[in-house]
C-alpha cells in the first residue's frame, strides 16, 4: 500500500447503487475516494431522474444505469481496477460472474451493505487491492472491513499482496500458492533477496537458508528450479544497431541477450542508446512492443561517464564514443550508482548490455 493507503494500481473505480438509501451512500464514498488524481464514478441502477450532483467535496454526478446490471459490469471490467457494489453480495457475485477470468487480471471488487456497516471484498483481494480498497472505504464510511483472505485471517506472510504492493512480477503462481500454503501450515520459507533489504523479513520466513520452500527477489532466472521469483523492474538495456535494422531482428538480438544470461525480460523496464539512434524506426517499434521506455543521449555525455567500459575504435570513429550499448545502459539508470552487470554482446547488427539501478526492497 501506498502512504496514503491506496493501492498503487488504482486509477479508476466505479460504485454502483440501487435504492435512495444507497446513493446517499454512494456519493459519501465518491466524494472520499475522488482525491490524489483517483477517478471515482458514481451510478445508480433503474429509473428516475438522474444527473443529481455532489454537494460538498468532489461535485461528481451520479449517473443512471439503464442496461442490463451484467452489460454495466461487464464495461467496468475493462475500463476500471475497481468496482463498489452498495447493496446484496448476492446480485454483485451474479453481476461479476460472467466477467471473472484470472486473479492476476481482474478488478478488485468490494460490496458494501446499504446501511455502510460492512465493506466486504469478494474478488481480487490481495493482487487486485480489494482487501485495501474495503478498508479505505472503511476510513471513509466507518464501515467494518470484513477481510476473509486466509493469509490475512491468519496473520500470515502474503506473496501475492507483497509483490503487488513493490510492483514484482511473480515469475509461477503454482510456486507462489506452494508458498503460502506452507506458510499457513507453520512450515519456515527460505527468503533471499539480491538486493538490499530495509526492515524485518515476514514472519514466517528464514533469511538465507535453503527449506522445501523457496523464494528469492531477484532479476536473473536462478540455476537451480524450485524457487519463487520475485522480479523487480529496474533492468535498463543499453542498445546499439545497425542503420535500418528491422523490429524482428532487433528484438531476436536483444532475446538471445537475456536468455543467455538469465535475465527475465520482466525485469526490464527501459532501452538507451546513443542520440544518433534517435530515427530508428525499428528500435522505436520494439520497444513501444515490450511496453519499455527508451532514452537517447550524445556521444559527449556518454563519454564523460566514468568507468571500465569496453572499447571500439570502430564504433568511436563512427558514434564518437567507444561504447555506446554498456555506456548508455548504465547512463540510463541514472549514471551514478547503476552497475553494469552483463558487458555487451553482438548478435546479427544488435549490441545489448544490461545494469542495474539503485533499488533495495523495504519490508
Amino acid at each position: 500500500m501506498e502512504k496514503n493507503g491506496r493501492p498503487k494500481s488504482f486509477r479508476e473505480i466505479g460504485v454502483i447503487c440501487f435504492t435512495g438509501n444507497g446513493e446517499e451512500l454512494c456519493r459519501k464514498i465518491v466524494a472520499g475516494l475522488g482525491k490524489d488524481g483517483l477517478v471515482v464514478r458514481g451510478y445508480r441502477k433503474g429509473g428516475g431522474p438522474g444527473g443529481a450532483v455532489v454537494e460538498g467535496p468532489g461535485l461528481e454526478e451520479i449517473t443512471r444505469v439503464f442496461e442490463p446490471l451484467k452489460d454495466w459490469t461487464g464495461r467496468q471490467f475493462r475500463q476500471s481496477e475497481g468496482l463498489i457494489f452498495i447493496g446484496a453480495a448476492g446480485i454483485a457475485v451474479r453481476a461479476v460472474s460472467s466477467w471473472i477470468k484470472d486473479k492476476f487480471l481482474d478488478p478488485a471488487v468490494v460490496v458494501v451493505d446499504e446501511k455502510g456497516q460492512f465493506a466486504i471484498p469478494i474478488l481480487s483481494g490481495h493482487v487486485g487491492g480489494a482487501n485495501d480498497l474495503a478498508r479505505e472505504i472503511g476510513q471513509v464510511i466507518g464501515a467494518l472491513p470484513v477481510i476473509t483472505t486466509a493469509t490475512d485471517v491468519q496473520g500470515v506472510f502474503a506473496v501475492d499482496e507483497f509483490a503487488r504492493e513493490r510492483g514484482l512480477w511473480i515469475s509461477d503462481r503454482g510456486l507462489a500458492k506452494e508458498v503460502s500454503a506452507a506458510l499457513l501450515a507453520g512450515e519456515k520459507v527460505g527468503f533471499f533477496s539480491d538486493f538490499p533489504l530495509e526492515g524485518n523479513i515476514p514472519r514466517g520466513c528464514v533469511l538465507n537458508q535453503r527449506c522445501r520452500r523457496n523464494m528469492v527477489i531477484t532479476t536473473r532466472k536462478p540455476e537451480e528450479e524450485g524457487s519463487l521469483c520475485l522480479v523487480p523492474r529496474v533492468v535498463t538495456l543499453g542498445i546499439g544497431c545497425r542503420k535500418g535494422i528491422p523490429a524482428k531482428q532487433l528484438g531476436e538480438g536483444v532475446f538471445r541477450f537475456l536468455e543467455n544470461n538469465r535475465i527475465f525480460f520482466q525485469a526490464v523496464f527501459q532501452a538507451a542508446s546513443i542520440n544518433l539512434k534517435e530515427e530508428e524506426e525499428g528500435l522505436h517499434r520494439f520497444c513501444r512492443q515490450m511496453g519499455w521506455n527508451l532514452q537517447f543521449f550524445p556521444a559527449e555525455e556518454l563519454k564523460r561517464l566514468p568507468g571500465g567500459f569496453s572499447h571500439s575504435d570502430f564504433v568511436d570513429r563512427i558514434t564518437g564514443v567507444g561504447n555506446v550499448c554498456e555506456r548508455a545502459a548504465v547512463m540510463g539508470s541514472g549514471g551514478g550508482f547503476p552497475q553494469l552487470i552483463q558487458k555487451k554482446e553482438q548478435f546479427d547488427g544488435v549490441t545489448v548490455a544490461a545494469a542495474l539501478s539503485d533499488w533495495k526492497v523495504i519490508m
